[in-house]
């Protein structure tokens, strides 16, 4: 189980503790009307990793330093930090936003850019805040949970939010139109660079792989809401 929950990290639904997620993960109940349609699209999504962004995940790692890898990984964090800062506000999460007030601020002076991660360095804790989020702070409920292909589980609130996230990158103003796409798919790709190991593990020896999903992810939204 602790092996799987790394992968969590991955998805944005990292918990506290084992502990914590395995008495809670038992209690909480999914509106789940789609659920031949998501159970579908989960199995095209593995798929889809193992035939396609595994065997290229592989190559890049092989290739790319790992210096490099993170300095992408870093940079591309880095950007969303005034997103995540305006988002904990709206929370009214004031030491939150704080904590990434700082981290952009350590992270683009002294961290070259963003490419050097020196406020995690420093101690300075990062706190996703994105628009589900704040939505679900505000008591706008989830409703059903939807998964998306490529991007995985997710549920009709936080997809509704999505364009949000999009516009908010400032990726998301490269011009032409396909040099932004690519330049996002790129950071998201290099983001999954690092996680094969924890995905191959959650993918391939995870039973009953979709309602595992649905419910953690589900339920790590709600942890980060309160």
């Amino acid at each position: 189980m602790k092996k799987v929950l790394i992968l969590l990290l991955f998805f944005g639904f990292a918990f506290a503790n084992v502990d914590e997620f395995e008495a809670e993960y038992g209690q909480y109940e999914v509106s789940d009307p789609l659920s031949g349609y998501n159970k579908m699209i989960t199995e095209f999504n593995v798929g889809l990793y193992t035939y396609v962004m595994r065997p290229v995940l592989k190559g890049y790692n092989a290739v790319t330093p790992s210096f490099v890898r993170s300095g992408v990984r870093n940079f591309f964090d880095n950007l969303l930090a005034p997103f995540r800062f305006v988002g904990n506000v709206l929370q009214f999460k004031f030491d939150n936003a704080g904590d990434e007030f700082k981290r952009f601020l350590a992270n683009s002076i002294m961290g070259f850019g963003g490419l050097r991660d020196i406020a995690t360095e420093m101690g300075i804790e990062k706190h996703p805040a994105d628009l589900g989020l704040v939505l679900a702070h505000w008591g706008v409920g989830e409703g059903f949970h939807l998964v998306l292909p490529i991007l995985g589980p997710s549920n009709l609130r936080d997809t509704l939010s999505l364009p949000a996230l999009w516009y908010a990158t400032p990726t998301a103003y490269i011009e032409p139109d396909y040099a932004s796409f690519l330049v996002g798919a790129y950071g998201f790709v290099n983001e999954l660079s690092f996680h094969l190991d924890e995905i191959d593990e959650i993918y391939y020896n995870t039973p009953n792989l979709y309602p595992f999903l649905r419910d953690a992810y589900e339920q790590r939204r709600k942890e980060l809401s309160k």
